[in-house]
This record gives structure tokens, sequence and C-alpha cells, in this order.
């Protein structure tokens, strides 16, 4: 069947009579003519009833009409602000995943089909009525025979099926914008839908979410100012899920300021942790999900989906908050290209003069008060999508989390300085690799060099393979034309020897930041005595080197 002649006899049947309601919602809000054009209405489609509203709102009104399989896909999209506006993106970002409970009788149902057992032998009390109810599952309170305090969630009856459907329905209509709108290509939905339904897979499984709170428990064992709710193994399943019910209260009903200061601080510092020293961060902090117990610590709830990000990313996200807080807009450039890539030929001469005038924004406003890290972050989003560049999912979704936290810090303390928190969090970051006392200016300079040279010996067998490669076929590496006066030997002789001069000092700057890092051999004030001699042996040869040059005249 061709992808354009959807109206039919099997238009009410399946995938298609999803599709058929989709054009009518598509019809109903304004936009017959693309649903026509898809083959999805026909001509004289009835269009938008009530007051105009923007397309945004509109969007959002009919991933609403459509069930939670759409509204759950506004709500990842909502997270791009890499590929969406930021009018959609805040449109987007009210979706409310609530639904309707479902009857006890059937929670009973499923639980004692999940477990084989019933349900009285799981629980010494249930209670029928739900606390929570959403698209996937609802929640209820109960109690173990010992008297644990528990949480039980319980998958709705039916929703992988429709999920199911509804991805399948998903990816037909993102082919058919991809083929017919040529306007929504840039977006890659085919990819969106893609991602989406990885993760709500994903997040259909609670036994992996178990496994996702163990996990995160695991990593911050050593925390003292984290708690994670206990999984019970007995009483959880695919379906079912059984946790400790934690004291406290959500975050945003603290109204002590003497409680809230510090318990922004703390949760701050503890979601830094997270990202640059785990690599692995709760991807949705609101603060329904992060609750302070009353000895203040922090509890995390709901870990459906859980952030992971590579090695290479977490350096990359490092150096970002390192550039910007050396104000080198190049820097900043390249390690934003380096979390995602470009769809289009990139102008990067553009690119870092955009960025350059997004920091001295920042600066300005932060002189001015305004010390919001999510903000220049999100600007940086901005900046993407007009340059075309993409960044990978987990990178969107940390983006998204760190403005969260960010905004819970902020309502408990109105006056923390995410700026200065990050400063002080890089010191101890890299306390182990780099001195301190330098400076976060000049950390960042020396950590910026130790990466381009990185950089650089990691090309190298490319480069050397390339060579060989060029050898072998017999073909020149490089043509010489020599046209002053001179020797063309004595000329050789000279660029060789300052080439090898210049490797010389770089290898013993290199050697000794690695000395420096691994705080080997004997120590002078807690620095090690070899880091020490290499840095100035280092340093008396940069300086021989420059006088002899300037007195020859061939600096």
């Amino acid at each position: 069947m061709n992808d354009r002649t959807l109206i039919g006899d099997e238009a009410e049947s399946g995938e298609f009579a999803r599709l058929a309601a989709i054009a009518r919602v598509a019809a109903a809000k304004g936009w017959g003519h693309y649903a026509e054009r898809l083959g999805l209405a026909k001509p004289g489609a009835a269009e938008e009833r009530g007051p105009p509203r923007s397309d945004a709102a509109r969007l959002r009104e009919a991933l609403e009409e459509l069930g939670p399989t759409f509204v759950k896909f506004g709500q990842m999209l909502s997270v791009r602000s890499d590929v969406f506006s930021d009018e959609i993106v805040a449109e987007l970002a009210k979706l409310q995943d609530a639904a309707a409970t479902f009857p006890a009788a059937e929670a009973r149902r499923i639980i004692e089909e999940e477990t084989g057992k019933p349900l009285a032998e799981l629980y010494a009390s249930f209670d029928e009525s739900p606390m929570a109810a959403a698209s996937v599952a609802q929640v209820h309170c109960a109690t173990l025979a010992d008297g644990t305090p528990v949480i039980v969630k319980v998958q709705r009856p039916g929703i992988a099926a429709t999920v199911e459907g509804d991805i399948a329905v998903l990816r037909r209509l993102a082919r058919l914008l991809d083929t017919l709108v040529p306007a929504l290509r840039s977006f890659n939905l085919r990819d969106l839908v893609e991602e989406f339904a990885e993760t709500l897979r994903g997040e259909l499984d609670f036994s992996r979410e178990g496994r996702n709170a163990e996990r995160f428990a695991a990593l911050n064992r050593g925390e003292a100012a984290v708690l994670v709710p206990k999984v019970f193994w007995e009483a959880t399943t695919r379906r079912l899920l059984t946790m400790e019910h934690s004291p406290g209260h959500r975050v945003d009903a603290e109204a002590d300021p003497a409680r809230g200061a510090p318990f922004a601080a703390r949760l701050m510092r503890l979601y830094l942790t997270q990202v640059f020293e785990h690599g692995v961060f709760h991807a949705d902090p609101h603060p329904g999900n992060v609750f302070m117990l009353p000895d203040g610590r922090a509890c995390f709830h709901d870990f459906g989906a859980l952030g992971e990000l590579s090695p290479r990313v977490q350096e990359s996200l490092r150096e970002l908050f390192l550039a910007v807080m050396a104000r080198d807009a190049s820097w900043v450039a390249s390690t934003y290209l380096a979390m995602g890539g470009a769809t289009r030929e990139l102008d990067r001469a553009a690119f870092v003069r955009d960025m350059e005038a997004s920091l001295d924004r920042y600066y300005r406003d932060a002189g001015a008060g305004s010390q919001s890290l999510s903000a220049i972050l999100h600007e940086f989003m901005k900046l993407g999508r007009r340059h075309h560049i993409r960044l990978l999912r987990e990178t969107a979704l940390l983006m998204r989390g760190f403005a969260e936290v960010e905004s819970l810090v902020h309502a408990l303390d109105p006056e923390f300085d995410t700026l200065q928190a990050f400063r002080a969090y890089s010191g101890q970051l890299l306390k182990h690799a780099f001195l301190p006392e330098l400076g976060a200016a000049r950390i960042a300079g020396l950590y910026r060099f130790v990466s381009a040279v990185r950089e650089v010996a990691g090309e190298a067998p490319v480069a050397a393979r390339r060579i060989l490669g060029r050898l072998e076929r017999g073909e020149p590496l490089f043509e010489i034309r020599h046209q002053s006066g001179g020797s063309l030997e004595r000329h050789l002789l000279h660029a060789s020897n300052r080439l090898a001069f210049a490797l010389i000092i770089a290898s013993i700057v290199v050697g000794s930041a690695i000395v420096l890092s691994a705080h080997a051999g004997p120590h002078v004030e807690g620095i090690p005595l070899l880091a020490i001699i290499g840095f100035v042996a280092a340093g008396a040869l940069g300086v021989a080197w420059a006088v002899i040059a300037l007195r020859s005249g061939k600096l």
C-alpha cells in the first residue's frame, strides 16, 4: 500500500484507525491541509474550532487528546531545546502525565498474577485507594509482614500493548512527515521516535527500575546525605515494583530557610557528583522525585530512567564548564561539538563568534546578580539549534535535569550562587590532578593544555598510518621550495633543532603533569619533587631558548 493512500476500507482497523483518529485531531486543530497531504483525511476536512492559538499550544492540545503515549512523547521532546524552538519546548513542558485510577480489584489481580502468591501473603496491609495514578501505573501504600511501610507500583492493565501500537503509529507518521513535509526533515523525527520507543519500553519494565535504584544506591553508598529507598524483590517483577516508603516531604514543600539553604547547597553538590564523578545521574529530578528527610538527607524517587554518560561525554562536559569559567569561546565551541554533531556543514568561525557573544552576555548578567548556569547551557542549545548541531540524547536530558535542580535550589535559597558552587566543586574535582592554588582560570588553562596534548596524541596513530601509506606508494611527504638565500641544509638543520627543542620541553611539561597527577615520589610542601624539578627545568630551557633566539634574530 502506498503511504499516501491510508483512507479506505482498511482505515478503520488497527493502526489505520489510529491514524484516522490523528487526522481528525489534526483537522480540528487547524492542520487539515497537512492531513490531506499525508493521505490521512479527505479533502475539505473540518478546520480549527474555537479561538486562535499558537502552533505550539495547538500541538500540546493535540498530544493531550491523543492519549498517554503521545503525552509522554511530547514530554520527551520538551527536553530537546537543541532541536525545537523555545516556544514549542515551553508549551510541551506543560504536559502532565496524569490518568484516571483503575479498580483495586485489577491491581490485586495483576499483583497475584505477577508473583504467583495471594496478596495477603505479600503484604500485611494494602490500601486499595491509590495514592497516585499516571499513564503507565498507579501507586498504593502497603505494609510488609515485619511492619515496613512500602509503596506498590502496579502497571496499568493493557498499557504495554497500547504503547506498542502507538509506537508503530508514530513510526509510520514520522516516515510520512519526513517524506511529504520537507520543512520537518531537519527535526529528524524518525530518530526521535526510535529514542522514545527505547526509553518508554525501558520504563515499562519495573524490574529494570528496581535495578536502576540499586545501582544508584551503590554509587552513592559513601554519601551520607543521600537515601535511596530499598527494593523488595520478592514483590517486584516487570509489572510490579515494591519499594521502601521513605519519610519526608517534597523539596518544594520546605518553608524553613534555615533548613532549605543548606539542603540547596547539598543537593547541587550531589547532582554535580552524579554527573562528573559517577557518570550516572537522576534523569528527572523534579520536586515530586526529590524529598527532604527529617534528618536533612535527600531522598530520590522514580528510577524509571537513569541518565548515563560515556567517559568521553563526561570529559567534554567537564571541559565545557571549565571553558565557561575561562571565558574561552573557542574551547566552549569545541567541547559542545564533542557532545553531539553537526547535521549540516558547520561555519565554525560563525559558531565561535556566537559563543563569544553568549559568554559576554552571560558574564555581564552575572555581574548584575544573575548566576544561572542552566541559562547559559540553554543559550548554548539555542545556538546549537541555529547552527544545526544536535546533542546526544543523554546530554540533552542532563541539561534539562540540571535546569530542574537549579530551579529547586533557587526555590530553597533564592541567593544561591550556582556559578560559585561549581567553581568550588571544580577545585575539589581537579585537586588530585592540578594545584587548587592556581585558581579557576589557571586550572582551566592547564586543563586545556593537557587536553590538547591528549587530542594530538590520539590523532598521531592516524597521521602515522597516512604517512606510512604515502611512503609505501612512493609518494613524497611534502614539497620543498627554497626561495631565500643561504644554504638549504643550514635552514633545515636550524628548523629541525628548533622542533626537537620544542618537543623536549613539551615532553618534560607533560611528564611533570603526569607525575603531579599521580603524586609519585617524594613530596615538598605536598607537591611531588619530580614534578617541581620537571617544571623548573622546562621553564629554564624555555627561557634559554628564547634568549638564544632573540640574540640570533631568528625567533
